[in-house]
């Protein structure tokens, strides 16, 4: 479908409510949906929760440690990725919210639980998911 075009779905008893029907359903009912594709947001891979739009910075630990301390708390985290977005460098898993992307984020990469994210602990997926595979392949 496109965005702005319409469509009817019609869902036959077997894969609606069968022959008990539901609350408000009458028994072995033919469904008819009347629906328009409003508008589209491309997704983020499975297991993903942000995905850069552009090539992510060469030091990402230095980009998100704005006060250069050596330690980024998550509202620091949350401003860098707020802003990823903003400015249509990242996206975000549609259909989350964004404050809870951030803090499944950070807790994923605050990996000793201690408030705070050093350049030790950061890894993007992508890392994570090739050391993962490595070590697969050093099994067999």
């Amino acid at each position: 479908m496109c965005v702005g075009e319409k469509r009817v779905v019609t869902v036959p008893p077997h894969l609606g409510h069968g022959e008990k029907g539901a609350t408000g359903v009458p028994s072995s009912a033919v469904l008819v949906f009347d629906i328009e594709l409003v508008s589209f947001e491309k997704g983020v891979p499975p297991g993903y929760l942000f995905v850069w739009i552009e090539e992510s910075p060469a030091d990402l630990f230095e980009a998100l440690d704005v006060n250069k301390n050596k330690e980024v708390p998550q509202e620091e985290f949350g401003e860098f990725i707020k802003l990823q977005v903003t400015d249509g460098k990242g996206r975000i898993k549609p259909g989350m919210i964004m404050d809870q992307v951030i803090e499944d984020m950070f807790s994923n990469q605050d990996r000793n639980k201690d408030g705070v994210i050093t350049a030790d602990e950061l890894k993007l997926k992508v890392e994570e998911d090739k050391e993962r595979e490595d070590a697969r392949h050093e099994e067999l």
